[in-house]
C-alpha cells in the first residue's frame, strides 16, 4: 500500500503548490503550462513501453478521448489553482474528488450498472457537501458571492474527467495500458497550453517570466507522480479498483485539509466542516458494492 499513500501524498502536495504560486507571484496558467511538458518528458521516461512520442498514437482509437480530456485537464487544473487560491485548498480536492459522483451516474446510463441504497445516499450527500464546503464567510461584495461558482465547475469538470477516463478504461484498457494513454494526455493539454500561451505572447503581449517556468516544472514532478503512483497501486491490486479509488479520495480530501489548516492557517467555519465530514462519508457509501 505504500504505492497508494505516496499517490496521496503527491496529489496533495501538487494542489498545495497552487497557494504557494499565490505567495511567490507566479502565473499560475503559465505555471500549469509548464507543468504540463514536465508530465509528458516524465511519462515517457518512465513508461515501460514504447514511448509515447514514438508511436503513432495519433491513429489509435482512443485518440480523440485524449484530445477532449488535454483540453479538460488544463483548464480544469487551472480551475482548482483558482479555487486553492481563492477559497482554500480542502474546498479545491473536496470539490475535485466528489466527482466520482459522474462516473456512476454515466455507468448507471449507459452501461445498464445498478446503483445500492448506500450509493444513493452517497450521491445525495455528496451533493450537500459540495454546497456546505464551498460556503465561506463573505464582505457581501458579488465577486465574493459568485465564488460558488469555482468549486462548481471543478466538481462538474472532473467529473468529466472522470467519465471519459471510466469510458476509456472500459473500451480500450487493457489492450492499452492506462500509463500510456495518460502520458498522451499529458502531452496533448502541455501542446493545447502551449498554442494559448504562443497566443497570449504574441497578441496579448504577455510576458514569460523565468520562475513561472521552474515553478511550473517543480509543480510537474509531484503531479506525475500521484498518477504513477495510483496506476501502480491498481497494478497491484488489479481487482480492488472499488476499494482503491475511495481510499485515495478520502486520502487526499483529509490530507489535504490538514495541511490547508495546519500549514496556510486556513480557517474553516461550521458549514466547512459539516460539508467535510458530508464529503467522507459520501465517498465511503459511494464505494460499497452491496
Amino acid at each position: 500500500m505504500i504505492f497508494l499513500f505516496l499517490s496521496i501524498l503527491a496529489s496533495t502536495i501538487t494542489v498545495s503548490f497552487f497557494k504557494i504560486f499565490e505567495r511567490v507571484g507566479v502565473n499560475t496558467l503559465q505555471g500549469i503550462i509548464f507543468n504540463y511538458i514536465t508530465c509528458a518528458v516524465l511519462g515517457n521516461i518512465f513508461t515501460s513501453e514504447t514511448p509515447v512520442i514514438l508511436t503513432n498514437f495519433y491513429q489509435q482509437g482512443w485518440f480523440p478521448y485524449t484530445i477532449l480530456l488535454g483540453f479538460l485537464f488544463i483548464s480544469i487544473f487551472f480551475a482548482i489553482g483558482e479555487t486553492s487560491q481563492k477559497m482554500g485548498v480542502s474546498v479545491s480536492m473536496v470539490s475535485a474528488k466528489l466527482s466520482v459522483v459522474m462516473p456512476i451516474l454515466f455507468a448507471l446510463i449507459f452501461f445498464n450498472e445498478s446503483l445500492t441504497f448506500f450509493q444513493i445516499i452517497g450521491i445525495g450527500l455528496s451533493l450537500f457537501a459540495v454546497y456546505f464546503i464551498s460556503r465561506k464567510h463573505n464582505d457581501g461584495s458579488t465577486k465574493t458571492k459568485n465564488l460558488w461558482v469555482l468549486p462548481t465547475i471543478v466538481f462538474i469538470g472532473s467529473g468529466i474527467i472522470d467519465t471519459t477516463l471510466n469510458f476509456i478504461q472500459k473500451q480500450f484498457i487493457p489492450a492499452v495500458s492506462e500509463a500510456y494513454i495518460i502520458t498522451t494526455v499529458f502531452s496533448i493539454a502541455f501542446i493545447v497550453g502551449a498554442f494559448f500561451l504562443t497566443y497570449l505572447v504574441v497578441f496579448k503581449n504577455e510576458k514569460i517570466a523565468l520562475k513561472n517556468v521552474y515553478w511550473g516544472i517543480f509543480l510537474g514532478i509531484p503531479n506525475y507522480f500521484s498518477m504513477l503512483f495510483l496506476v501502480k497501486t491498481l497494478s497491484y491490486f488489479p481487482n480492488a479498483s472499488a476499494t482503491i479509488f475511495p481510499i485515495n479520495n478520502i486520502g487526499i480530501v483529509a490530507l489535504s485539509t490538514l495541511v490547508s489548516v495546519w500549514f496556510f492557517k486556513e480557517k474553516l467555519n461550521n458549514k466547512n466542516i459539516i460539508g467535510l465530514v458530508f464529503s467522507l462519508l459520501a465517498i465511503v457509501l459511494i464505494s460499497i458494492k452491496f
